[in-house]
C-alpha cells in the first residue's frame, strides 16, 4: 500500500522528465533559414501537458507579462481540447504562437513553475505547449474568428505596427472600437518581422496571427510616416484616442574609432536587409548594406539581437565570431541559444571588449582590435563590472562587423507634439501606470516607453493601454498621474 501511494505521487510530480523540443541537426540547420526548432507533436505535447499539476494558485501566470492563465489552457490540452486552449490564450495575447517561440520563458513563467522548487526539477515546457496550441489551430485549416463586442462608434489611431501597436489594436477592436494603424515601413510586424530571423520565427506563423487581427476589422496603412507624411495633430483631430507604439529601433553603434568603415553594420540594418530585403533610412540612417557572404564576421553584443545576428550570419555562409565584454552567464540571451550557435560553429569570445575597428587603405574592415576583460565587484552592489586587463590588446581578423549594442530613439512621430513630456533619451517613459501621456487622449507603450525589451513585454503594454483607452473612450475621464 505504501509503495502504491509513493508510485502515484511520482506520476503526479514528474519533476525530471521534461520532453525536449526536437531540433534540426546543426549541419542541416546552419545551411537553411528554415525554422530549426521543430516543436512538439501531438503525443509529446499531451505528455508534457500531463506534467502540469494545475496549481490552484499558479505562480506561472503572474510571472507572465500578459498573465496568460497557463493553468487553464494547459488543462484544456490535458482534455485534448486545443480549440478551447487557443481561445483562452487569445484572451490575453494575440501572438501566442510567436511568444511560444521567442519568449524567454525560462526567466518568466517557467522560472516559477512549482516543479522546479524541489530536487532541481524541470519546469513544464510552457513555451513549447503555447506554440503547439497555436500551430495546431493554424495548421488545422479551420477558420478562426475572434469574438468582438458591438461597435462603440469610437475611433482610435495606433502609430506603429509592431507587437505593442498590433496588440493594442487587437484588444481595442475586440471591444468594438474602430481602429486604424499607421505604419511607416512597407511591412507589418515591427521587430517580429525585421529583427527576428526566420530560422527562429516562421513567417507563416506571424502572418497568420496578423491576419486574425485584420479579420477583426483593424485597418493597417503602411508606408506612412507620421510626422512627415501626415502630422500628428491631423491624426489626433480625426480620432478619439491615439496610441503611440513606434518602438525604439533606430540602429546604434559603439562610438569607437573605425566604425564608419565599409563593412560595419548596425544589427538593425543587417537583420532588416536579410529579413525584408530593404534597409529603411529611418532605422538605419546612411547605411547601405551589402550582405557579407563567405566572409569573416564579428558580432558585438550579448543579448537576443546579437544571437539573431550570429544565427543569420552563419546561414549566409560566414565564419562568425561573437564578441562580448561580459561572460556567458551574465549575458541576457538564452543559455540554450549559445549552445545552439556554438554547435553551428560560432566562435564565442567572452570577456572581450572591442576598442577599434581596423581598416585597410581602401576603407574596408580587416580586423577588430579588442582588449580582454575581467569582472570586478560593483562598489554600488550591482552586478560585477567588466574591467580591462592591461596589456591584453589583440586583433580578431574579420571582414565585417555587426554592432548589436542596443537601440536608439526614433521620435519622428511625436517630436513636434506641443507640450508632450519626453525624457532625455527622447523616449516616452513619462507615461503613467495606465500608459497615459501628459496629453489628453494620447497613450504610449512598447519600446518607445522602456527603451527596448522583449516582444511579450511590448504586447503587455499594448494590452494594458487598451484597457485604459477603453475606459477613457467610454467615460471621458482623464487623470494623468505621471511625473
Amino acid at each position: 500500500m505504501g509503495s502504491e501511494k509513493k508510485s502515484r505521487k511520482k506520476v503526479v510530480y514528474r519533476r525530471h522528465d521534461r520532453n525536449p523540443i526536437p531540433l534540426l541537426e546543426p549541419e542541416r540547420r546552419k545551411k537553411t533559414f528554415k525554422e530549426y526548432a521543430l516543436g512538439y507533436g501531438h503525443t509529446s505535447a499531451l505528455d508534457e501537458a500531463d506534467r502540469c499539476i494545475l496549481c490552484r494558485k499558479p505562480p506561472c501566470t503572474p510571472s507572465c507579462p500578459v498573465n496568460s492563465e497557463m493553468e487553464k489552457w494547459i488543462g484544456e490540452i490535458q482534455k485534448q481540447n486545443v480549440w478551447e486552449a487557443y481561445k483562452i490564450l487569445r484572451r490575453n495575447n494575440p501572438f501566442s504562437s510567436v511568444c511560444g517561440r521567442v519568449c524567454p520563458q525560462e526567466r518568466l513563467c517557467e522560472s516559477t513553475c512549482v516543479l522546479t522548487f524541489k530536487d532541481n526539477g524541470q519546469s513544464v515546457g510552457i513555451g513549447g505547449l503555447e506554440r503547439f496550441v497555436g500551430d495546431s489551430i493554424r495548421m488545422s485549416g479551420i477558420e478562426w474568428v475572434d469574438e468582438k463586442e458591438p461597435p462603440t462608434g469610437k475611433k482610435v489611431a495606433v502609430i506603429g505596427a509592431g507587437p505593442a501597436g498590433l496588440a493594442n489594436a487587437y484588444f481595442l477592436a475586440r471591444k468594438g472600437h474602430d481602429v486604424t494603424i499607421y505604419e511607416a515601413l512597407p511591412f507589418v510586424g515591427g521587430v517580429m518581422r525585421y529583427g527576428i530571423p526566420e530560422a527562429r520565427l516562421d513567417r507563416r506563423v506571424l502572418d497568420f496571427e496578423i491576419d486574425l487581427i485584420k479579420k477583426l476589422g483593424v485597418k493597417i496603412l503602411t508606408g506612412i510616416k507620421v510626422g512627415q507624411d501626415i502630422s500628428f495633430e491631423e491624426i489626433r483631430k480625426n480620432y478619439d484616442a491615439v496610441f503611440i507604439a513606434v518602438g525604439s529601433g533606430r540602429g546604434k553603434k559603439m562610438g569607437i574609432p573605425g566604425e564608419d568603415l565599409k563593412g560595419v553594420y548596425t544589427a538593425i540594418g543587417f537583420l532588416m536587409k536579410v529579413n525584408t530585403g530593404l534597409v529603411d533610412p529611418m532605422l538605419a540612417p546612411d547605411e547601405k548594406v551589402e550582405l557579407p557572404t563567405g566572409k569573416r564576421v564579428a558580432v558585438i553584443g550579448g543579448g537576443f539581437t546579437a544571437v539573431d545576428c550570429v544565427i543569420t550570419s552563419i546561414r549566409l555562409g560566414n565564419e562568425t565570431h561573437l564578441i562580448y565584454r561580459r561572460t556567458r552567464e551574465t549575458s541576457s540571451a538564452r543559455d540554450e541559444e549559445w549552445d545552439h550557435v556554438a554547435e553551428e560553429g560560432a566562435i564565442l569570445h567572452w570577456l572581450t571588449q572591442p576598442i577599434e575597428v581596423i581598416g585597410n587603405e581602401n576603407g574596408e574592415v580587416i580586423g577588430l582590435k579588442c582588449v580582454k576583460m575581467e569582472l570586478v565587484p560593483d562598489p554600488k552592489g550591482g552586478r560585477p563590472r567588466p574591467k580591462p586587463i592591461e596589456g591584453s590588446e589583440h586583433i580578431i581578423e574579420c571582414d565585417a562587423v555587426i554592432m548589436a549594442v542596443g537601440q536608439g530613439d526614433n521620435p519622428l512621430a511625436y517630436k513636434d507634439i506641443k507640450g508632450l513630456k519626453i525624457d532625455k533619451w527622447n523616449n516616452l517613459s513619462t507615461v503613467d501606470e495606465k500608459f497615459r501621456t501628459n496629453i489628453e487622449g494620447v497613450f504610449a507603450g512598447g519600446d518607445v516607453v522602456n527603451g527596448g525589451d522583449t516582444v511579450v513585454r511590448a504586447i503587455s503594454h499594448g494590452k494594458k493601454a487598451a484597457e485604459a483607452m477603453h475606459e477613457y473612450l467610454m467615460t471621458g475621464k482623464w487623470e494623468y498621474n505621471g511625473e
